[in-house]
């Protein structure tokens, strides 16, 4: 039995022993609170944490001129800490490049960053201190926390692609009307290759996504970046990248008109917006993007041959009739792209919208699979576009396809869709079921330039049915069509035998669709009647 006395002792002990243990893991987080920097208590190696206001550095608003930087280079591997309050600043905040003079900079949540002169940036990172750097020596600089106004400067934060492992933390950079964060490099020197950068937690917030509003840009021989956990907002280019290697997660990129931008004919359209603008070739993993009301998600530059690894994005738009495309590659482009995309939603709310809207015949002719589009869910299909590439089964790894849903299978005389060929060098072997008991084998092979070859046709147990299978040469497709002579209920399915996938069936399976849903007039060729 153990006594009140012990028990009370032993009470003692575990409260005592929590209360270490929360103060333990507090320090080790690297959380810093106003009360620890201006008391200096419960902080390890206080001596190296700077409270700027403790140096006469002004947050009442006033401008704050050359003092600042004077602080920065008298603090080379210290933390500045910036209570709240408002900086205004008359220069940018100037930060070593460095390795072994790293500072580091923490603002208060409530700390806001300003400036009412134009400035090239509010802070520069990696610009003072040493453009020969031991790189055996590198190790993380962060910025962290505060609120950044943009609105008189070219950057919101400018870092030099040459330091390497620079990570921005916590954020928020509010009223950009030019760039936001800029990663970058001299012209004369390039560097390692590798910037490293991380970014996350950050939120932007531009003036408008109909200006030349820019939230990160990275440049050039700046490759590997991490950006996570972040919201970027009213900006036309979310993230434009020069180089490659970026993984980019679970960030939210939303096109709108903030306060003070401009507002092109009195209401939202945005029809220029873009989320993120590859301009490299090299590999890039996009997973967890929600392309919010953009009107193209991600555009590829002419003639660039990108790597795509995209997982779980989302593309949804809070407007009516509104978006372009989902992957854009600038027109005339030959290149070469690989693009791996799953597990993601398409809320279509435009007409004519195309998920996968570069050249066409760049499917057809792959021979290495390159391009695949698996578990996705299309909401609204009836508006997509039905040259999409993404409709052919070879990118969606099946070999089968009904065309409509048995409530609607009843068919007029009139010519039907039953879908279209890609131009391609490979020999497709169909098989159309349009009922129990009635199949067409069609072996035939759309070579272009309006020739469509066939090698064999058959029907098979037709019952006496009429009908006539056509066919009209659009551009790079082939469009397969059927024609019954007497009204009836049909239940077609097409099936690709050789398995190259080069056929793709009209987007949605709740309507039939006609010549003129597939943007064609002119009188369809006869492949096979059967009376």
């Amino acid at each position: 039995m153990i006594s009140s006395k012990n028990k009370h002792n032993f009470k003692y002990i575990i409260e005592l022993c929590l209360i270490l243990f929360i103060v333990f893991s507090y320090n080790c987080s690297g959380i810093i609170n106003n009360e620890d920097i201006e008391n200096n208590s419960n902080v390890p190696n206080n001596t190296n944490i700077v409270s700027v206001v403790d140096y006469g550095i002004k947050n009442d608003g006033s401008p704050i001129g050359q003092e600042l930087n004077s602080l920065v280079e008298k603090s080379f591997k210290k933390t500045l800490y910036f209570p709240a309050g408002t900086y205004n600043l008359t220069e940018p905040i100037v930060l070593p490049l460095d390795y072994t003079k790293n500072v580091n900079i923490i603002f208060d949540k409530n700390a806001l960053v300003k400036s009412d002169l134009h400035l090239e940036a509010l802070l520069k990172v990696g610009y003072s201190e040493s453009y020969i750097v031991d790189r055996s020596l590198r190790q993380f600089s962060y910025i962290e926390g505060g609120i950044l106004d943009c609105y008189n400067v070219d950057n919101g934060i400018l870092i030099n692609g040459l330091k390497q492992l620079v990570s921005l933390r916590t954020i928020s950079l509010i009223k950009g009307r030019k760039t936001h964060i800029r990663i970058n490099v001299t012209d004369d020197f390039k560097g390692t290759g590798s910037s490293d950068t991380k970014i996350d937690n950050v939120t932007i917030q531009g003036m408008s996504s109909n200006d030349d509003i820019i939230g990160i840009y990275i440049d050039e021989s700046c490759h590997d970046c991490k950006i996570s956990d972040t919201f970027i907002y009213g900006t036309k280019q979310a993230i434009i990248t020069k180089s490659a290697g970026h993984i980019i997660n679970n960030v939210h990129i939303l096109s709108m008109l903030s306060t003070g931008g401009i507002n092109y004919g009195g209401k939202s359209n945005y029809r220029q917006s873009e989320g993120i603008r590859v301009e490299k070739g090299g590999f890039y993993v996009f997973n967890q993007i929600y392309f919010d009301t953009v009107d193209k998600g991600i555009v590829v530059a002419k003639d660039v041959s990108p790597i795509l690894l995209l997982d779980q994005n989302i593309s949804f738009s809070y407007l009516d009739n509104f978006g372009t495309s989902f992957i854009y590659q600038e027109k005339n482009s030959n290149s070469s792209m690989q693009i791996k995309l799953s597990n993601s939603v398409f809320t279509v709310r435009n007409e004519d919208f195309t998920i996968f809207d570069f050249n066409v015949p760049m499917i057809g002719w792959d021979v290495k699979e390159r391009f695949t589009f698996i578990n996705c869910t299309i909401e609204n299909p009836h508006l997509l576009n039905p040259y999409d590439p993404i409709l052919l089964q070879r990118l969606r790894k099946t070999t089968s396809d009904a065309i409509i849903y048995t409530d609607i299978s009843h068919f007029d005389t009139d010519w039907h869709v039953l879908g279209a060929l890609v131009v391609s060098p490979y020999r497709s072997m169909l098989h159309i079921d349009l009922k129990d008991e009635l199949t067409i084998k069609l072996d035939l092979k759309f070579e272009g330039d309006n020739v469509l070859k066939t090698f064999q046709s058959e029907v098979l147990n037709s019952n006496n049915e009429e009908f006539e299978i056509g066919y009209v040469i659009k551009d790079d497709f082939c469009l397969l069509l059927f024609r019954p002579r007497k009204e009836g209920n049909y239940y077609p399915i097409i099936s690709d035998k050789l398995g190259n996938g080069s056929f793709m069936p009209p987007p949605s399976k709740d309507r039939h669709y006609r010549l003129n849903d597939y943007g064609v007039s002119e009188t369809p060729f006869i492949l096979l009647i059967n009376n």
